[in-house]
């Protein structure tokens, strides 16, 4: 099902989706322009203990997605701002985790809800939603240098997809 949908680019440095950053998750989504998908493979390294993966880590798969929502299905980019999570389940390094993040409203572009789900095999692992404002108008050059050669794709995915402003 996820190879039918469309790749969406990542950006250099970002903990959560940057493809430059050795140290964060790598993530790497998709969409079927109704959501974002991405697979997940936790490492060792992202453990609180040895058997379990660190909340924050997961919290920061969760606000990915989510921000991965507002910016692709709501035009544009935005910061969460009041976030609440639920952890489900224990989620183990080597599990392979589903990780779904949907825009659930967009009020005229100025605040986002998103929710996003953690599953392996079809159990939930974490649940999240957030409210996010949009990036400014002036940030949008450290926007731009993040993704690089990738901005135009960005562009492009952000207005084919985007409903917002």
């Amino acid at each position: 099902m996820m190879d039918a949908m469309e790749w969406l680019p990542q950006t250099k440095a970002c903990f959560g989706c940057g493809h430059g950053n050795p140290a964060g998750v790598a993530l790497r989504m998709k969409t079927d322009g109704k959501a974002i998908h991405a697979q997940w493979v936790p490492e060792v390294r992202h453990a609180g203990f040895s058997h379990a993966i660190h909340g924050g880590v997961i919290t920061t798969v969760l606000d990915e997605m989510m921000a991965w929502a507002c910016g692709i299905l709501g035009g544009t980019f935005a910061y969460s701002v009041d976030m609440n999570i639920r952890f489900h389940r224990l989620l183990s390094p080597g599990q392979t985790v589903h990780c779904l993040g949907r825009l659930d409203e967009n009020r005229r572009g100025k605040l986002f809800l998103a929710s996003a789900e953690l599953s392996v095999e079809d159990t939930c692992i974490a649940s999240g939603s957030a409210k996010f404002f949009p990036i400014k108008e002036d940030a949008l050059s450290m926007l731009q240098s993040e993704f690089g050669d990738q901005w135009e794709a960005i562009q492009q995915a952000m207005h084919h997809h985007g409903h917002g402003r």
